[in-house]
């Protein structure tokens, strides 16, 4: 009697486990489909015809680091956009939005925020690209990415 007991206790605890780590999975993999459609339509939104509204998704998927590593190309595209914005009217911080910048140099720090994997792609526009504002950011952002590993 004891052993079944105990048998019954042991697989009454694995379904509570297993429905627990369930749910948990569930939770967690809601959380990373919610972070992936944010992704995706702030990368969509880097193609939209008002610089402001690139510039803020660029800021915004540069604050995702890594995680943002597919809007590389979408954002490598937005180097050499000359295109002057309010960064004010997106950042919260005013010490670093008290200037005037362009769509291309914050793409550019969107890139170094994301991190080395943007490196190649950023090499890849310094060499070929003719436009000189993406190269300048481009260069920028490879110095930028560079001092951030020397921390």
């Amino acid at each position: 009697m004891r052993r079944y007991r105990d048998q019954i206790l042991c697989s009454l605890v694995l379904s509570c486990i297993v429905m627990f780590c369930g749910f948990v999975g569930t939770e967690r993999n809601s959380a990373v489909g919610s972070l992936d459609q944010s992704i995706n339509r702030h990368i969509a939104m880097l193609r939209s015809r008002e610089a402001q509204q690139k510039a803020a998704a660029a800021y915004w998927l540069g604050s995702r680091g890594l995680a943002a590593e597919r809007a590389i190309p979408a954002l490598v595209d937005l180097l050499g956009d000359s295109t002057q914005i309010a960064p004010s009217r997106y950042r919260k911080d005013e010490l670093e939005s008290s200037s005037n910048i362009t769509v291309g140099q914050e793409a550019a720090a969107a890139l170094v925020n994301i991190g080395r994997s943007s490196t190649d792609a950023l090499i890849k526009t310094l060499i070929t690209s003719p436009e000189p504002h993406a190269r300048e950011n481009a260069a920028w952002a490879l110095g930028a990415l560079h001092r951030k590993q020397m921390l």
